[in-house]
């Protein structure tokens, strides 16, 4: 078979459980789940970062965060460091990007011979780089500027609603409509004289949740679930986590959620919100996988579908990313459909998204990358059963997430407390078991899996 085209479409901050197809019926995702049919939904794959820099350093590398030395937005790997993008254009690949990488700057090649470049929805040229992304130049076509960056000022209850608005001009001009349509476009305009690799960078679900009312109406009558949680939670866990949700009650910022402003009805609209933008995605991937198909390309194209990482949306008492390891977190959708793919549904090992550039590499033939940390998934794509990891991890500066089957252990380095979680009896990690006596036990051995973990991979990255 000749080498396959690659087709990775990435959202940003989205949750492992917003697909339907993984059984989450309340999602509107039927583009995403005809390609799982296809192929295969991992049900738990894992992000390296807990945010979107460090993330996707971390998938273009192959390496883990501590590894890359990436640990914040608005940084990017050196030129020297391991890039399986370059690998693939080095490889025979025309490399195409459209949408967001949040490279820094955010016009850096990274191996791609093509970019139009999104960023953030609130990307604000001159505070997260000195350059207008090419969304910014499209909106300035028609006489706008990025709304995100001034709802907090111009909608007056924006306090209640926790993020959530409807996009406030015509639909053709909402990001990820952008970011879709151009997309195709370049697909239209593709020869396919060599493969194509091409990156689609959706910035959706991100906050704010300011979808487009036509795709906001298809949940008018969705009954969305409640945040898990109970009362007092926060007392059991880490500080940090109620310090997050402090630092930003009644502050007027773009970003900033007041969590004393949450009721059950304002959280439900949150999420409806947040939904809609997926489903508003998943209308896109029809029509990219459409225009393979329409090309002559579709038995030769290997489809991706994941993102960066997720969301809590009040799980936990907690909204985005920035204070916690929990799964809404830490795991993400990944379905693979197409060329090299059997159609198994879904399946639940534990995978990682720095094994996404060795697959890559593998189904094109060519040589692995010298220094990656992931494993290629090809075999697991083929139907094979053996799993590749017994434990995955992730990290957010001190903060490092080892989770295995069964177990989670997120460890604060230097500080006395830490989050257990017995996941066989809580899937939900409400009752943390850290300082338990019944957990001890699974704290050592994750501790020293850690450790483990830590001694191989800086090693290796000398």
């Amino acid at each position: 078979m000749s080498q396959p085209n690659i087709i990775l479409i990435m959202t940003d901050q989205q949750r492992w459980d917003t697909l339907a197809c993984n059984g989450y019926q309340h999602m509107i995702t039927p583009h995403i789940d005809r390609l799982a049919r296809r192929g295969v939904s991992f049900t738990h794959a894992f992000a390296q970062g807990a945010v979107c820099g460090p993330s996707r350093n971390s998938i273009v590398s192959s390496q883990y965060v501590h590894s890359h030395g990436v640990e914040g937005n608005e940084q990017w790997l050196r030129p020297d460091q391991p890039n399986w993008i370059e690998s693939l254009r080095a490889g025979g690949y025309q490399t195409a990007n459209v949408g967001k990488m949040h490279t820094a700057p955010i016009r850096l090649p990274v191996g791609f011979e093509h970019r139009t470049v999104v960023e953030n929805k609130n990307y604000q040229q001159g505070h997260h780089g000195p350059d207008p992304d090419d969304y910014d130049l499209f909106l300035a076509h028609h006489g706008l500027k990025r709304p995100a960056l001034t709802y907090y000022k111009q909608i007056d209850d924006w306090p209640d609603r926790l993020q959530a608005t409807v996009w406030p001009h015509d639909d053709d001009l909402y990001p990820d409509n952008y970011v879709g349509r151009t997309t195709v476009e370049y697909l239209e305009e593709c020869d396919f004289q060599r493969p194509l690799f091409l990156w689609c960078g959706f910035t959706g679900p991100h906050d704010p949740y300011d979808v487009t009312e036509s795709f906001l109406r298809l949940y008018d009558d969705v009954d969305v679930p409640d945040p898990v949680g109970y009362d007092g939670e926060l007392a059991t866990k880490p500080p940090p986590q109620q310090a997050a949700m402090d630092g930003m009650d009644g502050r007027r910022s773009p970003a900033a959620v007041w969590w004393s402003r949450a009721t059950p009805e304002r959280i439900r609209r949150m999420r409806k919100h947040y939904y809609a933008n997926v489903t508003l995605m998943d209308d896109w991937v029809g029509k990219i996988v459409a225009c393979v198909e329409a090309r002559g390309q579709l038995d030769n194209t290997l489809f991706v579908f994941t993102s960066d990482h997720g969301d809590c949306l009040g799980d936990h008492h907690q909204v985005y990313k920035f204070s916690s390891h929990y799964d809404p977190v830490a795991r993400v959708p990944l379905v693979f459909a197409g060329a090299g793919v059997m159609a198994q549904g879904t399946r639940d090992p534990l995978v990682e998204l720095i094994d996404l550039g060795p697959t890559f590499l593998q189904m094109a033939g060519l040589e692995a990358l010298e220094g990656a940390m992931g494993q290629p998934l090809s075999g697991q794509l083929a139907g094979e059963q053996e799993s590749v990891h017994d434990t995955v991890f992730s990290e957010h500066g001190q903060r490092v997430m080892v989770r295995s089957r069964d177990w989670k252990l997120v460890a604060y380095l230097g500080q006395s407390y830490g989050e257990l979680y017995d996941l066989r009896s809580d899937p939900d990690e409400l009752h943390n078991l850290y300082d338990a006596a019944e957990g001890q036990v699974a704290r050592g051995g994750l501790y020293e899996r850690m450790g483990q973990w830590y001694g191989e991979t800086r090693m290796r990255s000398l």
